[in-house]
């Protein structure tokens, strides 16, 4: 792209503010640090020109050009803008105001002129990239998705595509079920995805009673009962198993005389399954379309098998892993990721991330070290660094760490948490009182109130002490659930 908006620039006369200042020679100069990639130096000499001549859009969009290529992207925006209202279709002006935008931190604003981009040159690969990136950073997944598929279609032997492809297919998944979540709960379309989910992750348990309220609510709903034939089935109870796929298969032939989510679904049409259930707006839609974007993304991320290994394929492997709670796999695809692509700073976090996660504290800690040396405002590695210590024993010297990761971010529950418990540890209730108060919006099982108590007692304050150890109790008694025993089918 770059080379084609180069070839764009106007070639007017310029010499270099001798007075007057000759515009042959102005534009022969700055021409020659274009060409020589000496953007920075061109700059004055655009802006000669255009003081001289105001009107004229094609020495504006050089200086524009100038001016981002130099990486002065501030200073090029408004004369992008100004470019366009004088010529609003001009591609290099609409490519770059894009670019400009996005190096800013502002995908919004970088959005419209790449759209109006790619309908003038739809085959330009990178300005495509860049608007998916963009509406992708704006989590308007669902629109960056045709932008991924055509990269994806273009350069198949890219992993890149595949991947983003791949993730926004999850996203979209994911925002049904949220969405269906908020507005159905106890709905039959949640309780369902919810036990696919526990079944996924292995907690048969749970997936059972979420099959069996299903089954209550809705008992004609497909995949209910072969669902519970799985769990059946992995509980080691394969009689109970084939009781329920005879319950499956005797269920009446779905009617597909009009197009449906379900109908394309089974007929392995997930595509137009997804616009179907896009369209509609009942809890039923949301469901069909969690389930055929997450089908969608899981065929996308499988196109990765089929290239050699890359840091995508690594990193598809390691975030299934870690789902699945196969911790030191993960740790290992993180690696290979990073062998591919060495120095990269996410790549490293995540890496240090599975170490932390695999208990593996002292590599976590020199991990933490190595990368705060280079960037110390970064709170999650300041974290790990003071918990890797706390879980090490090293209490004073996680203090330091603890708090800098509280400092740069005031909304951290976990850091406060863990910083709360080593001043309690360490005898400084007064100290851990506040750290302990800010962490409460996590307390899932009560365990921060019951320490937030201790801290009050040793600070003294009985009274404040015995409210929150009341809290503490009817967290526990609402936390309290009743065992559930997987039984045998009804008849």
């Amino acid at each position: 792209m770059r080379t084609a908006i180069l070839c764009c620039t106007v070639v007017l006369a310029g010499s270099v503010f001798a007075q007057p200042p000759d515009p042959a020679e102005l534009s022969r100069r700055a021409r020659d640090h274009m060409a020589a990639g000496r953007y920075g130096a061109a700059v004055p000499y655009y802006e000669e020109l255009v003081k001289a001549m105001p009107g004229n859009p094609g020495l504006r969009l050089n200086l524009a050009m100038a001016l981002h290529l130099s990486g002065n992207d501030e200073k090029a925006v408004p004369q992008f803008e100004l470019v366009l209202k004088q010529q609003p279709n001009t591609l290099p002006a609409l490519m770059l105001l894009g670019a400009s935008q996005m190096r800013l931190g502002h995908p919004d604003k970088a959005v419209g002129p790449l759209e109006k981009a790619m309908a003038q040159a739809p085959e330009d690969l990178e300005g495509r990239a860049m608007l998916a990136d963009a509406l992708i950073m704006l989590d308007r997944f669902g629109a960056a998705i045709p932008h991924l598929r055509k990269l994806a279609a273009a350069t198949p032997q890219n992993p890149k595509p595949w991947y983003a492809l791949g993730k926004a297919y999850e996203a979209v998944s994911q925002q049904a079920f949220d969405e269906l979540e908020k507005k159905g709960l106890d709905s039959p379309w949640w309780l369902m995805l919810a036990a696919e989910v526990r079944l996924k992750l292995n907690r048969n348990t749970a997936a059972y009673a979420l099959y069996k309220a299903v089954i209550e609510k809705q008992p004609q709903l497909r995949g209910a009962h072969a669902g519970l034939a799985e769990v059946y089935r992995r509980t080691n109870h394969p009689d109970w198993a084939q009781l329920e796929l005879a319950k499956e298969k005797a269920l009446p032939p779905q009617a597909c005389t009009v197009p449906s989510s379900a109908c394309e679904f089974a007929r392995g049409r997930f595509e137009k399954a997804l616009a179907l259930a896009s369209a509609g707006k009942t809890l039923e839609s949301l469901y069909w379309q969690s389930k055929a974007a997450n089908e969608l993304a899981r065929l996308s991320l499988s196109e990765l098998e089929k290239l050699p290994p890359s840091v995508e394929s690594h990193q598809v492997l390691a975030e299934l892993y870690r789902n699945q709670g196969r911790n030191s796999d993960s740790l290992n695809e993180w690696r290979a990721a990073l062998a591919l692509s060495p120095g990269d700073p996410r790549l490293e976090m995540e890496v240090t991330s599975s170490l932390y996660v695999n208990r593996d504290y002292a590599a976590a800690e020199r991990n933490a070290r190595d990368m705060l040396a280079r960037d110390p405002e970064v709170p999650e590695l300041q974290f790990i660094l003071g918990d890797s210590l706390v879980n090490q024993q090293h209490l004073e010297q996680a203090l330091p760490a603890l708090e800098k990761a509280v400092q740069l971010r005031r909304d951290y529950p976990a850091a406060h948490a863990v910083l709360g418990r080593v001043f309690l540890q360490l005898g400084r209730g007064n100290e851990a009182i506040p750290h302990l108060k800010a962490a409460l919006p996590a307390d899932t099982d009560g365990s921060l109130h019951f320490q937030l108590s201790r801290a009050y007692q040793d600070a003294g304050q009985a009274g404040e002490a015995a409210a929150v150890r009341k809290a503490y109790q009817e967290i526990r008694k609402s936390t309290a659930v009743a065992e559930i025993e997987i039984a045998p089918p009804q008849p």
